[in-house]
Formats: structure tokens, C-alpha cells, sequence
């Protein structure tokens, strides 16, 4: 497909979170599409560096724009025309009208397939609800800044100003998503806040990245007593959270450890952050080319962070380097981590100090958390992987616009109105859904269909109970209704005679390592269960050839898992209930992602009525009767 890639602020050098996420997905799918990259620059950028670097993008253009900074009088001008409309100032001041003409002209003559709009601030430069469909990427949900933001300001004043604009924020969040195809969030809490601003918009989550062949432990340079901060320090956030280690941090760890150091790596330090580091004895590097050499030298890397939204790659990148990590709730809200394997989580600060401290003081600690976290973004952060995951998304967002036009058209009551209105809407719900489908699972689908409506069996519906040592149930991302079948399989089993029977699942399209979704994890604990533990798993053929049944979950994933796996076509089936001795009947297990909380905990009890058939059949073998239950 030809993707439009816009974002304000350029994306050269890679020397911030945001740009570097950006990057490196650019890089990723410019190998297998035509990206057009639409950005901006500021005196003293190099937009041909940005191009030899993305050698395989179709286009680069880059339009000079000077952002206006807080306390100019172009920021001014921001607020004024801000404070007449209804957009917020942080997001009016990146309207740059040379951007979004040349957005327009590209769309029109280009032939674009996709406009991606990188951050919020470039959906201000973009036709949302137009003939091209919009990604909209939410690298952060900002209204959350703002909000912390005012949620830490002591100045009375000040405050009511910023209450006024995360407020108006909020409400341009809200817009942006509801007028997009897609919006992808970087994390599972992040996409639960935009839904909510939007229900009836399409948000879902991507994975975060690193390149772990770049950052890569060297502990020979390791400073026993050092500590490291790494960030773009005109970004308010990381700015909070190094003032806020200077004075309630750092001085509890000296008084243990006096010759413990801090260095803070990143550009744009500004004169109240280095007149209190110099107060304080602490390094503050500036701008510099490589923060590698930098966090090498530290044993604790420190995430103090109490404003912030999305998720810090600074964190991933410390773990790339096999560092330990002391950080805040804030600081790692949405990467997959677990405290206490991964890294060390305090908010309190005598708290957070004594963790810096005990790590200090440990180097069999340190090294431990360090190797947990390297394996941890080895396995699951790798920014192919996180691409992948990121084209799938935009896959789905021409797709989304694409029946949106065709319900547009029926609504209008062209032909394809008057020929839907003459065929069963079963039928019509049909070919909708299966334009997922690659053609040959399509061809899969339409035959389990006309199977299943003459009462044919096919492979795996026959399969026998006795036959059953080893059971894997699959959907698309591993996150909301596969997990919940198996921790519910593992409750019903638990204690019978069926119990030790291997239980697991994963999904067709899932991105390793990811939490269940936040709604099933409420969800599932009403029904007695936990999915807190719960990473997800991308469907690998091992795991096919292991298992002795195969429980997809919608006939659609079945038909895409028969395509992947035509060799286990005799043990892959939907649920099915029955009576003994009368045939089976199929279950449809419905995708629940797009729905709330109440969709999601109908899905659930229809997933536990199907498990019962299932469970009743194993338990029947358990004790001798292998004729009975939903499985013969």
C-alpha cells in the first residue's frame, strides 16, 4: 500500500522517544510499502539526513516551520487564537498551513492508500473523515500530561491555566479519535482512555519497541555508586522528574551513599534545571550523539517520573543494556513488566530511595533484574516485531474505511442497497466479515459453512475425547477470550480426574508478551478468575503439532488457523455442545475488542457455557466413559 507519514516536529535526529518509535517503524515498512513521509524542520535541521538515512521511503518532503516555544511572542499568539477556539494552545500552535497544503496536494495526486498522522499534533495538518483513510498513532494520551501537570503545579494561578487546558485537550483527543479510521495507542491503559473519550471509535494498542542489536550490555564500564537519567529535557516531564530526584531523591541516598553520582543525558537542559544540578553535584550532558556510554557507566538507571503519558523507550533501552531499573508507576505504565523481575517499582520518594540504594549495594540484584529485562525486550521488543504489529493495524484501517464506503453506498440506496435488502442478513454479515481472510482462508470459511448447514463433520469436529492429552484454544490477539477459555478450561479441570491435562493458548495475530486486555482482567475476576499473569502468544506451528485439539474460537479464525495449518485440519474445531448421543452443535465464541465492559462479559458467558459441553466430556474420560460430552 502507499502510506502518507506526517508529523510535525521532524524525525531527525532520533533523539526523542517519539522520534525514535516513528523512525524505526518508518524504516521497517518502507521495505515492504511506499511511504511518502511528510514533516517539518527548523533552522539548523538536515532534512537530507533524514532521507540517506530512510533510503527506501518513496518521498521525503520536509516543510521549514518554526514551532513557537512557551514565553515567544508567536506562543503568544498561539494562546490568544487558542483561547477564542476550542482547540487547546498545544495543539493550534502545530498547525503549520504549508504542511497541511502539502498533505492535501500528496493525497490528491499521489494515489494514497493511508495517511498515518504521528501524535496528536499532526492531525491538525490532516483531513479527518476524508476520501483517504487517517492512522491516527497516539504515541502519548496528552490530556493525561496536562492533567498531571496541573496536578503537581503548586502555583494557584498557573494551575486554573492548566486545568483549562488539559480539559480542552481531553476534548480535542476525543475528536481526533472519533474522526479517525484507527487509532493505535502504545499501550493497553493508554488505549482504554482514548476509547473512552471515543466509544464509538476503533482504538487499539501496538507494542513498544528497541533495537537491541544497539543497545547492548557492556557492564566493563559500570560505576558502582553511578545512577542515570536519560531524556529529551525540554519535554516538561522528564524535567519534573529530575528536579523532583535532585530534591527528594538523591539526598536520602547520599546520606547511605555519599559518593553516589547522577548524569543526565539529553538535549535542551534549561537554566533552572542546571543551576539545581549544579547546586546538587550532578552531571548534565546536553545534547549529545550517543546516550549508550552514559547509561553504560551507571549500576542503577533511575525513571522518577510523575507526569507522563504513553510509554518511556528509555526504560527498554536501559534493559536492552542489561541495567537495573528503579522507576515510578508513571515512569513504566504500559510496558509489559513485572516489578520485582524486571525492575524495581517505588512512587514514594524515602521509598524509591532505599530501592536505588538496596541495588547499589546488591550486584547479584542488579544483575539479576539486568538479565531479566535483556531477555524480556530480546523476546518480545524487537521493532520488526513491533512493525509487524503496526502494519497489521494499518491493514485494518483500509479495510475499516473500505466498508464504511460500501455501508456509506448502501445507506444511499445504490444497488448494492437494493441487492442487500433481497439476501438474508446472516449472509450479508458473512461477506462483510470474511474480507479479513486472505483468499484461500476465505475459501476455507465459505465450505465450513456450507458443511456445517448440511450437517457434515469435518477433521477435528470427530474428535474423540480419549484422544484429548493436550488442549490449546486460539483467537486473534491472545488477549481477551483464548486466555479466558484456558484459565476457565484450568478452573473446571482443577481437582478432577481430568486435572494435569495440558491447557494453554494464543493468538493468530498476537504480539508476544502482551498483558490481557484491561476490561478482561476486570471482567474475568467477576467470574473467579485471574489474567493478571497473562502474556499473550503469537500461534506457532509447534504449538499446533503439540496439541491433540485445536478450539478456535469464530469460524473466521478457524478458517485463517486451517490455512496456516492444513496438516491439522483432523483437530482444529470450533466449541460444539450436545446431548449424549444427538450431534454437535457449533459455537461461536464473537470477538468481544470493539465492544465494553457488558459486551465483553456476555463474550464471557458464553465462553463459559461452551467450556461446561467441553469440560463435561474430559471429565467423562477422567472416569471411564469416553461416549459422553461435546467432544465424541
Amino acid at each position: 500500500m502507499r502510506i502518507l507519514w506526517v508529523k510535525v516536529g521532524g524525525l531527525w535526529p532520533p533523539d526523542t522517544g517519539g522520534r525514535l518509535r516513528s523512525f524505526h517503524l518508518i524504516s521497517e515498512l518502507s521495505r515492504r510499502h511506499r511511504v511518502i513521509v511528510a514533516t517539518t524542520h527548523v533552522p539548523g535541521d538536515d532534512p537530507g539526513a533524514l532521507s540517506a538515512h530512510l533510503p527506501a521511503c518513496e518521498t521525503i518532503v520536509s516543510i521549514p516551520a518554526l514551532i513557537p516555544k512557551q514565553g515567544s511572542v508567536r506562543f503568544l499568539l498561539a494562546l490568544a487564537r487558542s483561547w477564542l477556539s476550542r482547540s487547546p494552545v498545544d495543539l493550534a500552535k502545530f498547525r503549520v498551513p504549508g504542511l497541511a497544503r502539502e498533505v492535501r496536494r500528496l493525497c490528491g495526486i499521489r494515489g494514497v492508500d493511508l495517511c498515518v498522522a504521528d501524535f496528536l499534533s499532526a492531525t491538525a495538518n490532516v483531513i479527518l473523515g476524508g476520501p483517504v483513510p487517517v492512522l491516527f498513532f497516539a504515541h502519548n494520551v496528552e490530556h493525561v500530561i496536562w492533567n498531571r501537570l496541573h496536578q503537581v503545579e503548586t502555583r494557584r494561578w498557573r494551575r486554573g491555566l492548566l486545568e483549562i487546558e488539559w480539559r480542552k485537550m481531553r476534548r480535542a483527543e476525543g475528536r481526533a479519535c472519533a474522526g479517525a479510521t484507527l487509532t493505535a495507542a502504545v499501550s493497553e491503559p493508554d488505549r482504554a482512555r482514548l476509547s473512552a473519550l471515543a466509544p464509538g471509535a476503533r482504538v487499539c494498542a501496538i507494542p513498544t519497541g528497541v533495537d537491541t542489536s544497539y543497545f547492548t550490555p557492556d557492564r566493563s564500564r559500570e560505576s558502582t555508586a553511578g545512577l542515570a537519567f536519560t531524556g529529551s529535557m525540554d519535554w516538561r516531564p522528564n524535567e519534573d522528574a529530575v528536579l523532583h530526584f535532585l530534591e527528594a531523591i538523591l539526598p536520602r541516598v547520599r546520606r547511605e551513599i555519599p559518593g553516589a553520582s547522577l548524569t543526565v543525558a539529553g538535549r535542551c537542559p534549561s537554566p533552572r534545571l542546571l543551576a539545581a544540578a549544579a547546586r546538587a553535584g550532578v552531571r548534565v550532558t546536553g545534547t549529545v550523539d550517543d546516550v549508550r556510554p552514559y547509561v553504560a557507566e551507571a549500576a542503577v538507571y533511575v525513571v522518577p517520573l510523575r507526569i507522563g503519558g504513553g510509554t518511556r523507550l528509555k526504560i527498554y533501552e536501559a534493559l536492552a543494556m542489561g541495567k537495573a531499573v528503579v522507576s515510578t508507576a508513571v515512569g513504566a505504565e504500559g510496558l509489559p513488566l513485572v516489578p520485582g523481575i524486571h525492575y524495581l517499582q517505588e512512587d514514594d520518594p524515602a521509598r524509591f530511595a532505599r530501592a536505588v540504594i538496596t541495588l547499589l549495594n546488591d550486584a547479584g540484584l542488579r544483575t539479576s533484574l539486568g538479565d531479566a529485562g535483556r531477555r524480556l525486550v530480546e523476546t518480545t521488543a524487537s521493532w520488526p516485531r513491533v512493525a509487524r504489529a503496526f502494519e497489521a493495524r494499518c491493514e485494518e484501517a483500509l479495510e475499516l474505511h473500505r466498508a464504511r464506503r460500501c455501508l456509506a453506498v448502501a445507506a444511499s440506496g445504490g444497488a448494492g442497497a437494493r441487492l442487500g435488502r433481497h439476501l438474508p442478513g446472516v449472509l450479508v454479515a458473512d461477506v462483510r466479515a470474511c474480507r479479513s481472510l486472505e483468499p484461500h482462508a476465505q475459501s476455507i470459511y465459505w465450505r465450513s459453512r456450507l458443511r456445517r448447514s448440511l450437517g457434515m463433520h469435518r477433521g477435528g469436529e470427530s474428535t474423540r475425547p480419549e484422544a484429548v492429552r493436550s488442549l490449546l484454544f486460539v483467537c486473534r490477539g491472545n488477549i481477551i477470550r483464548s486466555p479466558m477459555a484456558e484459565a476457565l478450561m484450568k478452573q473446571s479441570l482443577r481437582g478432577a480426574e481430568a486435572d494435569g491435562l495440558p491447557v494453554s493458548s494464543a493468538g493468530l495475530r498476537a504480539v508476544a508478551g502482551q498483558p490481557a486486555d484491561a476490561r478482561a482482567r476486570i471482567v474475568a475476576r467477576e467470574f473467579g478468575v485471574s489474567l493478571d499473569r497473562h502474556r499473550s502468544r503469537p500461534l506457532t506451528g509447534e504449538m499446533v503439532a503439540r496439541a491433540d485439539l485445536v478450539l478456535a474460537m469464530d469460524s473466521l479464525v478457524e478458517a485463517e488457523l486451517l490455512a496456516r495449518h492444513p496438516e491439522a485440519r483432523f483437530k482444529v474445531r470450533l466449541f460444539a455442545t450436545a446431548a449424549p448421543g444427538k450431534t454437535s452443535r457449533s459455537i461461536e465464541i464473537a470477538d468481544p475488542y470493539d465492544g465494553d465492559l457488558p459486551d465483553i462479559r456476555r463474550c464471557y458467558e458464553r465462553l463459559r457455557s461452551a467450556l461446561e459441553s467441553e469440560a463435561a466430556a474430559l471429565h467423562a474420560v477422567g472416569r471411564g466413559r469416553p461416549d459422553a460430552g461435546a467432544l465424541a
